[in-house]
C-alpha cells in the first residue's frame, strides 16, 4: 500500500519504515540563525513511524543495532496538522505555533533527549522519497532543542 502524506495529514492510518535517524542539537543564536551539532544519538538505530486507528496514537519504535533490542520512543496523538503539496514536497505538518496539536501519550524514552516534550512532528514525500521530523525541547532548557530526522 502506497503511503499518503494527505491521508496521514487527515488522522488515516499508515506505516513507514526509516533506515537512518539523524538527531542535531540546534542552539538559538538569534531570531533567524540557529548553530546545530550532530549527535550520536540513535546513530546506529532505525525506526518505525505508525498509527494503527484512525485519528489514533502515532507510534515511533526505534530498533537499536549497537544493543540489538527494539524499545518505543514516543507516543503521541496529533489533533491537527497542515496540509501541503507541490511539485517538489508532499507534506503534513503540525503547527509550531499554538502548540496544542500534539498529545503526548507516553514520554520520550531516550534519556539523551532530557526528558523531553515533542514541539512539532511532519511527514513528508520529497521526489519519492519519504521523510519524517520531530522537534523536541528538552525540559527546563530555552538555550537549544533536538532535530530528530528519519530517512
Amino acid at each position: 500500500m502506497e503511503l499518503s502524506i494527505k491521508q496521514i495529514s487527515e488522522g488515516g492510518t499508515f506505516r513507514a519504515d526509516f533506515e537512518k535517524i539523524v538527531v542535531e542539537r540546534c542552539h538559538y543564536v538569534n531570531a533567524v540563525d540557529e548553530r546545530v551539532e550532530k549527535t550520536d544519538i540513535l546513530s546506529n538505530a532505525t525506526a518505525n513511524i505508525l498509527r494503527v486507528s484512525n485519528n489514533g496514537t502515532i507510534f515511533i519504535q526505534i530498533f537499536d543495532n549497537d544493543f540489538g533490542r527494539e524499545f518505543p520512543l514516543v507516543q503521541f496523538r496529533v489533533t491537527s496538522a497542515f496540509y501541503h503539496k507541490d511539485e517538489r514536497a508532499e507534506v503534513s505538518q503540525t503547527s509550531m505555533m499554538r502548540g496544542n496539536e500534539i498529545i503526548e501519550e507516553l514520554p520520550i524514552t531516550h534519556g539523551g533527549l532530557e526528558n523531553g516534550k515533542i514541539n512539532m512532528f511532519m511527514i513528508s514525500k520529497q521526489i519519492g522519497k519519504t521523510i519524517a521530523f520531530l522537534i523536541v525541547n528538552p525540559k527546563g532548557i530555552d538555550d537549544y532543542y533536538y532535530r530528530i530526522m528519519f530517512e
